[in-house]
């Protein structure tokens, strides 16, 4: 008689402070065109903190709830009319709420999935699809500058941002960091040509003056609140503000009230939420995926691991992304 294969999570089993518990549920199988992968690795995402502290619809998590919406391993199982991904390869994957990255395994669907060889640390690959795709997604598919533009990313530090900067210098465009002033140097490691301490003050001058009046084409903001009206504005003619994140809160002042004032200068504003990509263009987000792994693989881009806490460590990891020390990305190691 066979028992039913199980795996260990660290699931949350409710809502607030230290609310994970190690425990062993249903091994998952894959079914036409997914696979299953061996974890050994999950990356730590904002995301995972607000369904923690039960800032999401409580029905869109039902408890236990295994957070994790990205990882690195090994393909365990193939499910059928999947022909590009083989069991033993190594792969990150991207998905979606209750795909149970803190778990030994995850099914997802292989369009998802991107091999990324043999010389890419697992630690590395989990934490890069989200980062990295959301990053790309904002810069080439929305924002297309030319090279030679100006870019100003905020919270330059984070995942995000670190991701943009390196994508953004590798396409020859030139990034303004807004971070803490702790975190300039690290911006400038991975790309920035010029980096600002927002808690100086005179942005907008400063910003301005470094393009000699012009302003940028593009700002990345991650922030929110009163900064996407600062964001206007340091733009040049026909440029945009993407507003993703919204770390600090939604966006004040009405569309209106933030446009008019730059009525001549043809700008804009849109929201960015990557699982708009995720779920309305999901080829084009695993072209994305691949692109990126190939990126990875060359070493043209190069992830920023902050921490790495065990499985059973998980409150850990979430505290390090709370912090105000974090560089880059926290991750999950899974033994």
């Amino acid at each position: 008689m066979s028992s039913t294969p199980t795996m260990t999570v660290n699931a949350l089993t409710r809502f607030g402070d230290v609310p994970f518990q190690m425990m062993e549920i249903p091994r998952p199988t894959a079914g036409k065109g997914q696979v299953v992968i061996r974890n050994y690795a999950a990356g730590v995402n904002n995301v995972d903190t607000m369904i923690r502290r039960g800032a999401l619809p409580p029905e869109a998590t039902p408890l236990p709830h295994v957070l994790g919406v990205e990882g690195a391993g090994v393909v365990d199982a193939v499910g059928s009319s999947v022909e590009d991904l083989k069991v033993g390869e190594r792969v990150m994957w991207f998905g979606t709420l209750g795909s149970g990255g803190y778990g030994q395994f995850t099914v997802i669907d292989a369009q998802y999935v991107a091999a990324i060889g043999a010389s890419v640390s697992f630690q590395a690959a989990a934490a890069t699809p989200v980062a990295y795709a959301t990053a790309h997604h904002m810069l080439f598919d929305y924002g297309r500058p030319k090279p030679g533009s100006w870019v100003l990313v905020r919270s330059a530090a984070g995942g995000v941002g670190a991701a943009a900067l390196q994508l953004a210098r590798n396409a020859g465009l030139q990034a303004i960091a807004v971070a803490d002033g702790e975190k300039l140097a690290f911006a400038k490691a991975n790309g920035a040509v010029a980096a600002f301490d927002y808690k100086q003050g005179a942005l907008v001058d400063r910003v301005l003056e470094l393009t000699e009046g012009r302003g940028v084409d593009l700002a990345l903001n991650s922030v929110a609140g009163p900064t996407v009206e600062e964001d206007l504005k340091m733009l040049a003619p026909f440029g945009q503000v993407i507003s993703f994140g919204h770390l600090a809160g939604l966006p004040t002042g009405s569309a209106a009230d933030l446009l008019m004032p730059y009525f001549n200068k043809s700008v804009g504003i849109r929201v960015s939420d990557i699982y708009s990509y995720y779920t309305g263009d999901p080829q084009g987000l695993s072209a994305t995926l691949r692109a990126i792994a190939g990126d990875l693989q060359a070493g043209r881009i190069e992830p920023q691991v902050f921490a790495v806490e065990p499985l059973a460590k998980a409150a850990e990891a979430h505290a390090h992304l709370e912090s105000s020390a974090v560089r880059g990305k926290v991750v999950i190691g899974i033994d």
